[in-house]
């Protein structure tokens, strides 16, 4: 059984988000407290507009809370101008989007490399050749995105997060285009992935299918996280 190192690399205390309409002022987050360590695979659910993605781009450096703070493999990027944000989303994290993401013009081994290029990063190519067949794809390297299937366009996309072995993957809605057989391969996949590069891993969805792969699962509700 695989020990999780105590060590939490991704720290939320006291988040808070608000969206201001002319008509109201809209309450997404309302005082989130979350701590994720190393190796351990932290499944947030909810229903569609709880919040997650909000949270999940808070958490990545992508948008700003109204208060509060986050904490990035040590580091406070909660009042931090853009470019340490910039500089913490190369250094410390990885992403997997609900819709993959993928530049259709590049192949499987290009579109991973474009992660590392993105961080800039030097392009290896044993690893990316590596990580490429630990999720199943060691004959799809040369294959472009419009000839793949779903599952493995998907792989591809968890390729890329975790490529630049980041400390924290954030997984938004990762298997909601995915078929059964293919939720079920691409989330053992990812855990394996996942727990190889020892990174901590949020995973926001309405999918229970994947509390199978958690370490805990919590529920985002009104705002609020319960566990």
């Amino acid at each position: 059984m695989i020990q999780i190192a105590n060590q939490p690399v991704l720290q939320l205390s006291q988040l808070r988000k608000e969206f201001r309409e002319p008509a109201a002022v809209i309450q997404v987050l309302q005082g989130v407290d979350l701590e994720v360590c190393r190796g351990e695979i932290v499944v947030l659910m909810g229903p569609s507009g709880s919040g997650k993605t909000t949270m999940l781009q808070i958490a990545g450096c992508m948008k700003r809370a109204t208060s509060g703070q986050v904490v990035v493999a040590g580091e406070d990027v909660s009042t931090a101008d853009e470019a340490r944000r910039l500089q913490a989303r190369r250094n410390h994290l990885g992403f997997v989007f609900q819709s993959f993401q993928l530049v259709d013009a590049l192949n499987a081994y290009q579109n991973v490399a474009l992660g590392l290029r993105l961080k800039r990063r030097p392009i290896n190519r044993p690893d990316i050749l590596s990580m490429l067949d630990t999720l199943g794809l060691g004959s799809k390297v040369h294959k472009r995105p419009g000839h793949l299937s779903g599952g493995e366009k998907q792989r591809i996309a968890i390729a890329r997060g975790l490529i630049g072995r980041p400390d924290v993957l954030l997984a938004d809605e990762p298997t909601s285009q995915l078929d059964s057989n293919s939720t079920e391969t691409v989330s053992d996949l990812l855990r394996e992935a996942a727990r190889r590069s020892n990174a901590a891993v949020l995973l926001a969805t309405h999918d229970p299918r994947l509390t199978r792969i958690a370490d805990r699962t919590l529920v985002l509700k009104e705002g609020k996280i319960d566990e």
